[in-house]
């Protein structure tokens, strides 16, 4: 993968991974990771960014602070081994990201995207 601006660095090895980071006394860190540990990663960063995104609400509430990733494509199947329908997003730079949604959640989702886009569609254009 691409080393951050950070000096961050994650490269596969084998089936493993190996994160390096080089400081700034030259010395380079570096801790290898199992495939388990880099969706734990994963799961952590994001509640991190959350995190550090609810730190720079403004006082006033009225506007929230999002971090907004373009999705280039979807994808809709049904669960194999359940009853939750998989809502695939994929970005333009091939990242994909899944949900499981529970049917009602689904319906909810369905309901509320019909309710946008009709107002979307009612709304005078931008110029």
């Amino acid at each position: 993968m691409s080393e951050a601006s950070s000096g961050l660095n994650l490269d596969p090895i084998g089936e493993d991974f190996i994160l390096s980071r080089k400081g700034d006394d030259g010395v380079t860190a570096k801790i290898v990771l199992t495939a388990a540990d880099i969706l734990d990663l994963t799961r952590s960063a994001l509640a991190l960014r959350e995190k550090g995104l609810a730190e720079r609400q403004p006082a006033s509430g009225e506007v929230e602070a999002v971090l907004a990733t373009p999705v280039e494509s979807i994808a809709v199947h049904r669960e194999m081994l359940g009853d939750n329908l998989l809502l695939t997003l994929v970005s333009p730079d091939g990242n994909r990201l899944a949900f499981a949604l529970p049917s009602a959640v689904a319906a909810d989702l369905v309901e509320r995207f019909s309710g946008v886009l009709a107002t979307q569609a009612a709304a005078p254009a931008r110029q």
